[in-house]
């Protein structure tokens, strides 16, 4: 028979005790963490999308026409004279309706490109792709932003015509493509917490509203109040610029 040596010890219930700890703690630091920065991120895509309506109206002072559909952008604004920076039609609506997909050929890239040119915003190169970050600004959440106009031809596509008011809307989406229940980038605690600090917190009133796609952001098609409680959801709102 052998004699095992002492050397040969296991851990104790108070060691393995204290590494559960640790383990413990290291877990709920990283949790922490992952909570601070993507509250971080939404109090800065909310500056973002406040920032937007303020370029919008510095612009509109200082041109005396609406980014995207001024139709003398090519000799008014430096680098400004081809997709995705062009000129409008000048009527003064963003021929582009809400939830529709943006392309770098009309109105909805020329509204951010103009925009861009005037230097009242950044977040993107302005390069012609269709892509965030490209011809579109991207989020601080992810995703990025696409415009469209309530007044174009047609109906809102993935919004309810008849909660939003006349005029251009600046949609938060995951992608840019026609408005869907899958092509957001929000979850909806997040668009809840977005529409609460800029607007009423309801989905279907006030300046932010949220697709009327059934559970993408909603408890159901037409309800006020967001899914709060569903993570797996991807939400777009909807937020109204001054026209």
């Amino acid at each position: 028979m052998t004699k095992r040596p002492q050397t040969e010890k296991g851990f104790t219930l108070v060691e393995l005790a204290i590494v559960l700890v640790i383990v413990g703690l290291l877990i709920a630091g990283i949790l922490k963490g992952q909570e601070l920065i993507t509250n971080s991120q939404i109090t800065s895509t909310i500056s973002q999308i406040e920032g937007l309506g303020g370029a919008v109206n510095t612009f509109k002072q200082k041109y005396g026409a609406y980014p995207g559909d001024m139709s003398n952008a090519d000799t008014r604004l430096i680098n400004c004279a081809a997709n995705p920076c062009n000129n409008g039609d000048g009527d003064s609506i963003i021929d582009v309706q809400v939830g529709a997909i943006n392309a770098i050929t009309n109105e909805s890239a020329y509204f951010f490109n103009h925009l861009r040119a005037a230097e009242l915003i950044t977040s993107f190169d302005g390069t012609a792709f269709a892509q965030f970050g490209a011809a579109f600004p991207g989020a601080s959440i992810g995703g990025g932003y696409m415009v469209g106009d309530t007044r174009a031809a047609g109906a809102p596509t993935g919004f309810a015509a008849a909660e939003m008011r006349p005029g251009p809307y600046l949609v938060l989406t995951g992608q840019i493509a026609a408005v869907t229940a899958n092509t957001g980038i929000l979850t909806p605690s997040q668009g809840a917490r977005i529409d609460r600090t800029i607007d009423d917190g309801q989905t279907s009133s006030g300046a932010v509203i949220s697709q009327n796609t059934a559970n993408a952001c909603r408890t159901g098609a037409g309800d006020d109040d967001y899914a709060e409680d569903d993570q797996d959801n991807a939400c777009v709102i909807a937020y109204r610029l001054p026209k």
